[in-house]
């Protein structure tokens, strides 16, 4: 199968460790500030796999390639996700991002996994031992070294030109959205006035009378033809017979596909302007807020997986928008998979598997669930994106959000991060799908995040209640979010509750 898991991709890395230049081995050393040597040796490597087109960087295996057993001194926080970003923001130019995941291999060590994105436009530099930038490259061995030849420079400044020019065609693509869109619109105005007009000529109102309720026959049409994309996607993917392929073979039935509107005062939909702009300022800010290796409608940098503008045929209409993370372009199962759309109307949906799917085959787990901390994260996700962009479009008055739960039958609700092993509530959803929708003004959503957070979150959370022992209206409130967030933050994520 060409999508491995994170073990599998660890496996194939080990085993073919002199061959491969963008895959880096590190015993467990060191890489506090203390030790800055051991700190720059890192940032250097980190800059050679950038500038090597992206790659891994791997804690706690040795030269030869093999898994080492634990560390005695040095635990998994010390390599936790801040860590590597703060020891890469003061040593790279430009700087990047890269993800740090967990890897629990065969042996039943976890070992750190730093994911390095490919370099951009430019290439990355990182200070020598002099604090001076230089640029660095991998080359036989595998080694990072400095670069030195012309053929070296050849090849990482052709891969420069390349990301420029898809820069340039993604500029292009935006400016021709954006001036669809605006005309698109325009035409919508001029039409409705017309009408109008001639309305009022008959005794009808001459001004448009607001809407009291979105457009959900529109809302509903966009997220079910990104869903079934989702759908058609996770059905091409070539099929093993592995247990994990298996399980990926199963999420055509077992996910959740959510999103939001922005509308007017009037409940109108909104027309985005420039979408690409948009999403990549509320992703960056999402860093800070849900990422937890991931994030919600994220936007990659590197030219075959940056979003696209992109025209869609549905229903007999013509639709604009921006489309991200297409599922046949990513190499490695994570535990889940997720595909998103921002339409030009505001309507933002993505659609995504469970992730406790995944765990529950890592862990054996002989139940299926879903659990508190997950939906947690999920939710969280699609709202705070939702809040960091509204924060960016003042004529954003009202905000539409919904989910849609499929393959909920028979499940109960774990307690906990990821495994299930702690019953939380054991009633099983009856239902196997549950759609919800909460619709909030914009200043609801801006002065009460919390609230809104609770109201989105409770609705879902009623499919188990009903026991006596989980109320959750109860057991949403502040002391066991801020719980949630506090063992996130452990696990080397990155979450934060807006005020």
């Amino acid at each position: 199968m060409s999508v491995l898991t994170d073990i599998e991709q660890m496996e194939q890395d080990l085993r073919h460790r002199s061959e491969q230049l963008h895959v880096e081995f590190k015993a467990w050393m060191d890489i506090s500030k203390q030790n800055r040597d051991g700190q720059n040796k890192i940032a250097r490597h980190v800059a050679a796999i950038a500038n090597h087109g992206g790659g891994r960087l791997y804690f706690g295996v040795d030269d030869d390639g093999r898994a080492m057993p634990p560390s005695s001194n040095l635990g998994l926080d010390h390599y936790k996700s801040d860590a590597i970003h703060n020891l890469l923001k003061t040593r790279l130019e430009p700087p990047i991002q890269c993800e740090v995941r967990i890897t629990e291999y065969t042996n039943g060590v976890a070992y750190p996994v730093v994911h390095v994105p490919s370099h951009g436009p430019m290439p990355i530099a990182a200070r020598d031992e002099n604090s001076f930038f230089q640029i660095y490259v991998r080359s036989v061995g595998p080694e990072s070294r400095r670069i030195e030849t012309p053929i070296q420079w050849e090849k990482l400044l052709k891969r420069c030109f390349r990301q420029r020019e898809a820069e340039a065609v993604q500029e292009a693509e935006e400016d021709y959205l954006s001036r669809t869109q605006s005309m698109t619109k325009a035409i919508t105005e001029a039409v409705v006035d017309a009408v109008l007009k001639v309305l009022s000529g008959h005794g009808a109102p001459g001004s448009k009378s607001a809407n009291s309720e979105p457009d959900w026959e529109l809302i509903d049409l966009l997220a079910e033809a990104t869903r079934q994309d989702f759908i058609g996607q996770i059905k091409a993917l070539p099929s093993g017979h592995s247990e994990s392929d298996q399980q990926i073979s199963t999420i055509a039935q077992n996910h959740v596909s959510m999103g939001y509107a922005l509308l007017a005062d009037d409940f109108s939909p909104i027309t985005l302007e420039n979408p690409h702009r948009l999403l990549r300022q509320t992703s960056n800010k999402m860093q800070e807020m849900a990422h937890f290796g991931w994030h919600h409608f994220i936007v990659l940098t590197n030219s075959d997986a940056a979003p696209r503008s992109r025209f869609w045929q549905i229903d007999g209409r013509e639709f604009t928008g921006v489309e991200g993370m297409r599922i046949d372009g990513k190499g490695i199962y994570f535990g889940s998979f997720d595909y998103w759309r921002a339409y030009g109307s505001s309507v933002f949906v993505i659609c995504e598997s469970y992730r406790e799917d995944y765990n529950r085959l890592r862990r054996g787990t002989d139940h299926p669930f879903l659990t508190s901390t997950q939906i947690f994260m999920r939710l969280h996700s699609l709202l705070v994106h939702a809040w960091l962009t509204v924060e960016q479009v003042p004529s954003a008055a009202n905000i539409a959000l919904f989910t849609d739960h499929r393959g909920l039958d028979g499940r109960i609700l774990g307690r906990g991060f990821d495994y299930g092993l702690r019953v939380h509530s054991g009633v099983q959803a009856a239902a196997d799908r549950f759609p919800t929708r909460l619709v909030v003004s914009r200043s609801e959503l801006l002065e009460n995040y919390f609230g809104t957070l609770k109201r989105l979150s409770v609705q879902f959370l009623e499919l188990w209640a009903g026991t006596g022992a989980f109320d959750p209206d109860e057991w949403f409130n502040k002391s066991n979010i801020d719980q949630i967030v506090s063992a996130l933050s452990k696990e080397s994520s990155n979450v934060a509750l807006p005020p």
